[in-house]
């Protein structure tokens, strides 16, 4: 069975968790081939924005706990184990050059929130639900890092130590989620967003990301170094050169 479904269209790569069966854990087929995939997306000039969703009625509801099980004693989930399958996916989405859209259809827990969380959007329908559960099992919540600098540290840790669900609209006064829309509305707003993606400039899109990124923990001289450099690049694309001809010729910019 494919446990991860993929669409290629308009530019915009779709890859859609494909066990609504067990609500689209993630076992260790599905997070090795999630893994593959996105090692192919960095080399692929021809897509220029990532999707990544659920089939059925949840996104993620995390990892694979019966898998886990069913483990237990056999060092299932090791550090180096987690590092390889989980958080190698947080760190390949945010080092791709393309822009890239959690769009949360359903329940997304634990590992699912994680796997959003790398995305650098996150839009969610009316009925989805959020939490991290892993005090449930014993074990500590994942995604530290993005919790904290989307939520506020106080938010997080309440999200966290009392193992809370909150719903789409409380994570989106939280800062976790951009946008919510019913679920029949979700993917029009998915394509909304997207659009101004796929049409823009690629190559300094790809840039802004990696600036956007740093900013989170650069101090204001690096950062500002940081952006010299950056622009010193775009200035030498061939959309930096569309875009001018573009604004002199008032015409809108067909970017390469």
């Amino acid at each position: 069975m494919d446990f991860l479904n993929q669409k290629f269209e308009n530019g915009v790569l779709t890859l859609t968790l494909n066990r609504p069966e067990k609500r689209n854990a993630l076992n260790t087929e599905l997070l090795e081939e999630l893994n593959r995939v996105l090692d192919e997306v960095t080399n692929n000039e021809e897509i220029r924005a990532l999707v990544i969703t659920g089939k059925g009625k949840a996104f993620c509801a995390g990892g694979d706990v019966e898998s886990m099980i069913s483990r237990l004693g056999k060092a299932y989930m090791t550090k180096e184990r987690l590092e390889k399958m989980l958080h190698s996916l947080v760190i390949k989405l945010q080092n791709l050059k393309i822009p890239t859209l959690a769009k949360v259809n359903g329940s997304c827990f634990g590992a699912g929130l994680v796997l959003a969380t790398g995305c650098d959007i996150i839009i969610a329908s009316d009925n989805a639900k959020f939490g991290f559960v892993y005090g449930n099992i014993g074990l500590i919540s994942e995604a530290s890092y993005h919790l904290v600098r989307y939520m506020g540290l106080q938010r997080a840790k309440h999200l966290v130590f009392g193992r809370e669900v909150i719903s789409a609209s409380e994570a989106r006064e939280y800062g976790l989620v951009l946008q919510t829309a019913p679920l029949n509305e979700l993917d029009a707003l998915a394509e909304k967003i997207i659009s101004g993606w796929v049409t823009g400039p690629r190559a300094t899109i790809g840039l802004s990301k990696q600036l956007l990124n740093a900013a989170m923990d650069n101090h204001l001289e690096e950062q500002l170094r940081l952006e010299s450099a950056y622009q010193g690049v775009a200035f030498t694309t061939d959309e930096h050169k569309e875009g001018v001809d573009a604004f002199l010729e008032k015409r809108s910019p067909k970017f390469p």
